[in-house]
């Protein structure tokens, strides 16, 4: 009997850790590559721990020709023409998958040579993808005969020229593939993102792994979840694609968005994951959510429990929870006032030795305290805009974004004005005197007009002030805040092309010392008083007249635009200048295109349209 007993529980355990279910709320994504904590453990090592279902391998930062990859201390062999040839993590990626995992390639970082000229050179390039990472055969590949489960889109240097025909080209040979292959997108969490907003507004996308952090939207500033639930829900070719709520592992993964109360990671999964479109938490990255330990539990663990404890069903009539482990949801259970949710092990479990078989098959009851027994569940209220007019944008004066750009400021000051677009993704945070915070990623110097400004992870401009300091030689993607004055200048040429690294690529390692915090108003005045102070400044008068010349279809008031300008159509949609041609994207529901001021700065971006008629 004790046998059978033993069995019937070494084959549950099986089930648990073996089994990837793509429709779980609970699984955890991790970028795993570029030992952004100062060292990482092998790839099958994170793979051994029940916490992560989702590895991405980052990051393949030069495409389309020649290819190059970069996973830090982890290969070094290559190629005779350089490319990376990586036995031990083929060895790897079979040993994860034989574990339950999935393992994905990424492609790009927030620096690199990669990029499309066109739809048919990435046609091309997906050829190349399958037969050199797929199922394809290509006479060099880094990883041998181990097969990646999909390819990651992980893309920020603000050029979308091509990455739809690519994914819907990959597609093509995931249909006659002998396994299920998936597509991820990384968007920042601003939307629709300027560098993958297209793709996943016009390809079949399965996960979302949106980067609340570095950003105006982080869960601890403007959470625009709600935004991101209504792309999932209207715009997403794929009706069912997963939203991931992406975090930092550490305090020093990012510049900012880290949270480092589980409480508060806790009630914003209890929040958000009522929808069939929750898939669960992404954290860049491994090395910097494993070393990170609370209480003595690691990161990672801590966000798999916030997972387990707190997703909440879509489909039921009261909210339940869903839970591979059971055992880690039963603490506090009362009788009192109850709901009961049937569990079961699935592949997205914790460690198997963590429950047993009661545990699996048992019904949990909850205490209606801890969850109110009401027929459904809503989703945060809170919004990527305020109700007044935001203080933040994503995006320097001269880099495409979709999220609040300057266009005007009354500052003269001539303090890096750019020639170029900066090749970065940063946010800008516009404090009353009208300074700008920006936390992004340099992967080169930018060119200036005036005296050079370089920026360093650990430096800062002060307000009123500037500084100079030499650039990093570390070949990793920092994350880091620095403060510049924003002026008026517009770039006058295109974006300076970024040289790949020399030895390893750029990475999202975080600074050496903590960064400066960017801190967003405490308060947000009501639209009446925004209103008051703006119609008397020039900036009001400014925002009045280029709303006009946008609803007359005028754009930018120029047959040109420069690379990485925003404007407005006269039906409402946001334009971003690429390749010299305006791209066109719906703004979410709700919204609309429009100028709007505050702090005598004026802003183009998708804003609330009730709000529109104060700047017309």
């Amino acid at each position: 009997m004790n046998f059978y007993i033993l069995t019937i529980f070494a084959l549950l355990q099986a089930l648990s850790v073996y089994g990837f279910d793509a429709q779980s709320k609970t699984n955890v994504a991790v970028y795993w590559g570029q030992a952004s904590a100062g060292s990482q453990e092998s790839l099958a090592t994170y793979c051994e721990s029940g916490d992560v279902d989702i590895v991405l391998l980052s990051f393949l930062y030069a495409f389309p020709n020649p290819l190059k990859l970069d996973f830090s201390s982890a290969c070094s062999s290559t190629f005779s023409d350089g490319l990376l040839h990586c036995s031990q993590i083929a060895s790897d990626i079979k040993t994860c998958q034989g574990l339950g995992k999935k393992v994905f390639l990424s492609l790009g970082g927030e620096s690199g040579a990669y990029g499309f000229s066109d739809d048919s050179e990435a046609e091309s390039f997906a050829d190349t993808l399958w037969n050199t990472f797929g199922e394809g055969s290509g006479s060099e590949r880094p990883f041998d005969d181990a097969v990646v489960d999909g390819f990651d889109f992980d893309i920020e240097n603000n050029n979308q020229n091509g990455y739809v025909a690519l994914a819907k080209k990959l597609r093509q040979y995931y249909n006659s593939a002998s396994k299920d292959f998936y597509i991820s997108a990384a968007p920042q969490c601003y939307y629709p993102d300027a560098s993958v907003g297209n793709l996943l507004s016009n390809a079949e996308v399965d996960f979302a792994f949106i980067q609340f952090y570095n950003n105006y939207c982080n869960v601890d500033k403007q959470f625009n979840w709600d935004t991101w639930q209504n792309f999932a829900e209207t715009v997403s070719p794929n009706s069912d694609i997963k939203l991931f709520l992406g975090l930092p592992g550490s305090p020093t993964a990012a510049g900012s968005g880290y949270i480092s109360d589980t409480d508060e990671v806790s009630s914003t999964v209890k929040s958000i994951s009522s929808s069939s479109n929750f898939g669960g938490i992404m954290l860049w990255d491994a090395s910097q959510s494993f070393k990170n330990t609370i209480n003595g539990k690691t990161y990672v663990s801590l966000m798999k429990d916030a997972l387990e404890q707190n997703v909440l069903s879509s489909s039921s009539a009261a909210p339940a929870v869903s839970s591979a482990a059971p055992s880690a949801v039963t603490s506090g259970i009362t009788s009192a006032s109850t709901l009961s949710s049937s569990t079961s092990a699935s592949g997205s479990s914790s460690s198997p030795s963590s429950s047993s078989t009661s545990d699996s098959f048992t019904s949990v009851s909850l205490s209606s305290a801890s969850i109110p027994p009401t027929t459904s569940v809503s989703t945060t209220t809170s919004s990527s805009i305020t109700s007044t007019i935001p203080a933040t944008t994503t995006g320097s004066t001269s880099t495409p974004s979709t999220t609040p750009v300057p266009v005007y400021s009354s500052q003269t000051s001539n303090v890096a004005t750019a020639n170029a677009p900066l090749p970065f993704s940063s946010t800008n945070t516009f404090t009353p005197s009208t300074l700008v915070t920006q936390v992004g990623t340099f992967s080169s110097a930018p060119a200036w007009s005036s005296t050079p400004v370089t920026n360093t992870p650990s430096s800062s401009v002060t307000p009123e002030t500037t500084s100079s300091a030499s650039a990093s030689t570390s070949n990793s993607q920092q994350r880091f805040t620095t403060t510049l004055t924003p002026t008026s200048a517009a770039p006058t040429s295109a974006a300076p092309t970024s040289a790949p690294p020399t030895s390893a690529p750029p990475t999202s390692a975080p600074p050496t010392s903590a960064p400066p915090t960017s801190a967003l108003p405490t308060s947000t005045a009501t639209t009446a008083s925004t209103q008051e102070t703006a119609s008397s400044s020039w900036a009001h008068d400014r925002a009045i007249a280029l709303n006009k010349q946008y609803s007359e279809g005028q754009m930018n008031g120029s047959s040109e635009c420069f690379e990485g300008e925003i404007s407005c159509s006269a039906d409402g949609q946001i334009a971003i200048c690429d390749h010299n041609e305006w791209v066109y994207m719906e703004c979410a529901a709700g919204t609309t295109c429009y100028a709007y001021d505050s702090d005598n700065v004026v802003f183009t971006s998708c804003n609330f349209s009730y709000l529109k008629s104060s700047f017309q």
